[in-house]
């Protein structure tokens, strides 16, 4: 592959998920920040325009997708956290001990996820 086909397939990975509606002049000019690259010249690598593809260039875009990927699987795991913290709230405001291996078993797995569940620990 390429390295104008390598950039234009990397641009438009890290331009997902568009807004519905988005026009593609604000797609480029976003994904154009984001890999901290000029409007005309993401314009150029998008539509394969470009004669070359510098290698800081194609660094950038990968270093602006790495980072995109990490808050992505950040986020899911803080909703992830969330959505048992909920579910562990739902489970103490009933009989504690009849839903006590539930409990037990949200709080292992959370604590399995790396994070800290503070919230209804005794």
């Amino acid at each position: 592959m390429s390295d104008l086909v390598l950039a234009s397939e990397l641009l438009r990975e890290l331009s997902e998920p568009w807004a519905s509606g988005e026009r593609i002049k604000s797609v480029i000019d976003r994904t154009a920040r984001m890999a901290r690259l000029q409007y005309w010249r993401t314009f150029d690598l998008w539509y394969r325009k470009a004669r070359t593809v510098e290698e800081y260039e194609l660094d950038q875009i990968r270093e602006a997708l790495r980072i995109k990927n990490e808050r992505a699987a950040r986020n899911e795991l803080q909703q992830a956290k969330l959505i048992l913290a909920r579910l562990e709230a739902r489970l103490n405001s009933g009989d504690t001990d009849f839903y006590r291996a539930d409990i037990d078993g949200l709080r292992e797995a959370t604590s399995r996820m790396g994070g800290s569940n503070s919230a209804g620990r005794r």
